[in-house]
């Protein structure tokens, strides 16, 4: 088993993570496979306004006197006057109709799609992988590479979401966009079929030869928004509705995306990450986040998981109880944090038992959070 160092330019931290030729997708054991070659699982309303308002009311009929009008049935204007009888005097005023009763709120929904300035274009690129290039807060330009895919049937006057799937320590691009190995994006696609996939490339690290995304110098943030700007600007994408998600590296590039991008990115699927950034960077908003880690994980601690979703607990201005959500699993429970803004939900799913690894129901789990959005 080879043991190599992570390298965190800029912020100063050694992390040691054991690596595999290929690991495999784990439930509860904790051998699970390393940061840079575990499999992933299989994936992860607006209701109607009220009743409408009552019938209007007729007016009065006429008679020597004329009658009054009849009331309404409900939320009318006044009754009209009594018409004049041929040789008759004037009617009097119809009654005013009683106000109808209201109906009640529909429920809250998630907002309507938002769509982006391609939306209606005849055509649109399909050939991937793709490159854009990346200036960074040191303003170093190079070119980044990205896969893309996109659902059966693309059509270029509907919105759809993004999915970024950003691989694990030493992984390529090209084995999360492939049909093996953690491939279909972690195994998501499938289970969320009708929507355009991701998967960007990390740079190689010059010390220990690795890719990943550490982001020094904003690089791997500067990365995330020129591709954003690129779907936007080539394909027909719901803004509202971007996700992010990964697998050790790539959940701690997750991490850094809810940190940097949160009012950009509507929610998370994060696997065995941590945070790795200097929190003053942050955005002050929400986002919505589904976290799963391993409680006997030794490449990448537990313990920095759970204050990694602390963060996200406290920056959607959770409560400390929580509830139990499904998928409820042999050696725990997922759980729901209370109290946390409208629309960002706060899931975490510890796995006991269980080391540096996906859980079998990971792919299922993120696939089901991102479809309520």
């Amino acid at each position: 088993m080879a043991v190599i160092n992570y390298y965190w330019s800029g912020f100063a931290a050694l992390v040691v993570v054991a690596c595999s030729s290929h690991g495999t997708t784990s439930s509860t054991t904790g051998s699970g496979g390393s940061p840079a070659t575990t499999s992933g699982g299989t994936a992860g309303i607006t209701s109607n306004g009220g009743a409408s308002a009552g019938n209007s009311s007729s007016a009065g009929n006429s008679s020597s006197a004329g009658n009054s009008g009849a009331a309404g049935s409900g939320n009318n204007s006044a009754g009209g006057g009594g018409t004049t009888h041929s040789g008759g005097t004037n009617g009097a005023a119809g009654a005013s109709g009683a106000t109808g009763t209201s109906g009640s709120p529909g429920s809250a929904g998630s907002g309507g799609a938002a769509p982006s300035t391609a939306c209606g274009a005849s055509t649109w690129p399909t050939t991937s992988p793709t490159t854009v290039m990346v200036t960074d807060k040191a303003n170093n330009t190079v070119s980044r590479q990205y896969y893309f895919s996109l659902p059966s049937g693309y059509d270029g006057t509907k919105p759809y979401p993004v999915v970024f799937a950003w691989h694990y320590l030493g992984g390529m691009a090209s084995t999360i966009a492939g049909n093996g190995f953690s491939g279909h994006y972690y195994g998501v696609q499938p289970l969320f079929p009708n929507a355009i996939y991701v998967a960007p490339q990390g740079l190689t690290d010059s010390s220990s030869g690795n890719t990943g995304f550490p982001n020094t110098n904003d690089q791997d943030i500067a990365f995330a928004k020129a591709m954003v700007s690129w779907f936007e600007n080539n394909l027909c994408v719901d803004k509202a509705r971007l996700f992010s998600t990964g697998f050790s590296y790539g959940g701690m590039m997750s991490h850094t995306i809810s940190c940097e991008m949160p009012d950009v990115f509507r929610a998370l699927g994060i696997m065995s990450g941590i945070d790795i950034f200097n929190r003053s960077s942050c955005v002050n908003h929400g986002i919505a986040a589904w976290i799963t880690h391993g409680d006997m994980d030794t490449t990448l601690p537990f313990s920095s998981g759970e204050t990694a979703r602390d963060r996200i607990v406290t920056a959607n201005h959770c409560g400390s109880t929580t509830h139990p959500v499904d998928p409820a699993i042999d050696s725990g429970a997922c759980v729901q944090y209370d109290g946390c803004d409208t629309d960002y939900p706060v899931v975490w799913c510890p796995v006991a038992g269980e080391g540096h690894a996906i859980p079998n129901f990971g792919a299922n789990a993120i696939a089901s959070f991102f479809k309520q959005f």
